[in-house]
C-alpha cells in the first residue's frame, strides 16, 4: 500500500487518484434535451423552469444552464399606465368627488381598497407580481 501511495505521489503530486479532470461535464445535454427545453419555453414563454424540468425530465439546474447558454433570461412583466393630456379632467373630477365623499363620510377612505398589485376583472383577480417571461 505504501509503495502505491509513493508511486501515486511521485506521478501525480497527490495522494488522491482519479481526479484528472475535475471540470463539470455537459455530456448529459444531448441536442434533443436542449431542443425540448427550448421548445417548452418557446411554446409558453411564461412557463417556470421547474415545469420545464418536469416535462423534459432533467434536473432544474440543467434547464437554467441551457436557457442561460441560449441567452434567455427571465423578464419580470410590469404593467404601467401612460397618462395623456385627456386624462387630466377625469382625474380632477374624481379627486373632487372623493373629497365630497370624505366630507359626508369621514371614514369613507377606510372602505376603499387601494392596491397596485392586482387587477380585478369579471374573470377574476390577475396578480402579475410573480409573472416572469423568458426573452
Amino acid at each position: 500500500m505504501f509503495e502505491r501511495l509513493h508511486w501515486c505521489l511521485c506521478e501525480t503530486g497527490s495522494f488522491v487518484t482519479g481526479m484528472h479532470d475535475t471540470g463539470r461535464s455537459r455530456s448529459v445535454w444531448t441536442p434533443q434535451v436542449v431542443e425540448d427545453i427550448l421548445q417548452g419555453v418557446g411554446d409558453r414563454p411564461d412557463i417556470s423552469t421547474r415545469e420545464v424540468s418536469r416535462a423534459v425530465n432533467v434536473p432544474h439546474s440543467i434547464v437554467w444552464r441551457v436557457l442561460q447558454d441560449e441567452g434567455l433570461h427571465p423578464y419580470h412583466v410590469q404593467k404601467v399606465q401612460a397618462l395623456i393630456p385627456a386624462d387630466y379632467a377625469p382625474r380632477v373630477e374624481f379627486a373632487r368627488w372623493f373629497l365630497q365623499q370624505l366630507a359626508g363620510h369621514p371614514d369613507f377612505s377606510a372602505h376603499v381598497l387601494f392596491t397596485d398589485k392586482s387587477t380585478f376583472t369579471r374573470e377574476g383577480i390577475s396578480n402579475t407580481y410573480n409573472l416572469h417571461v423568458f426573452f
